[in-house]
């Protein structure tokens, strides 16, 4: 009879801690960047981002141009200040999976799958953005 309390106990203790990880906030990243068609290197915070940046846009160089955060709990909204400007307004649902959206483009967020968003031009034949990551 104890062995079953005590199983019972550990289910109960179980449960209660997933149900306080689902109403915990999860907290999104920012990185502003600029793309810029000059050689060079690119800036070392964006390095784990290269590749990505590299896939999707024809340019030769990125640098970082600031970084934010938010934290955004299931079932909630939060919005997601851009550095220089703008900013992404985040939407989870009961579950808690995140979706991103800036301007007319939503995306669903996914730990270690980063969403770029496009900004406008930065000068000199550059154009800002911005890497959103879980």
């Amino acid at each position: 009879m104890r062995l079953i309390q005590l199983i019972t106990a550990c289910c109960a203790l179980v449960l209660c801690r997933g149900v306080s990880f689902a109403a915990g906030a999860t907290e999104v990243h920012a990185i502003a960047f600029v793309a810029s068609h000059q050689p060079g290197a690119t800036d070392p915070r964006l390095a784990p981002y290269e590749a990505v940046l590299r896939a999707n846009l024809r340019f030769e160089s990125f640098r970082s141009a600031g970084e934010s955060s938010a934290k955004v709990s299931a079932g909630g909204h939060a919005s997601l200040s851009v550095p220089g400007g703008g900013h992404v307004e985040l939407e989870a649902d009961a579950n808690g999976t995140i979706q991103a959206r800036k301007g007319g483009t939503a995306v669903t967020l996914g730990p270690g799958h980063p969403a770029v968003f496009m900004g406008g031009p930065a000068g000199n034949g550059s154009v800002s953005g911005v890497i959103i990551m879980l």
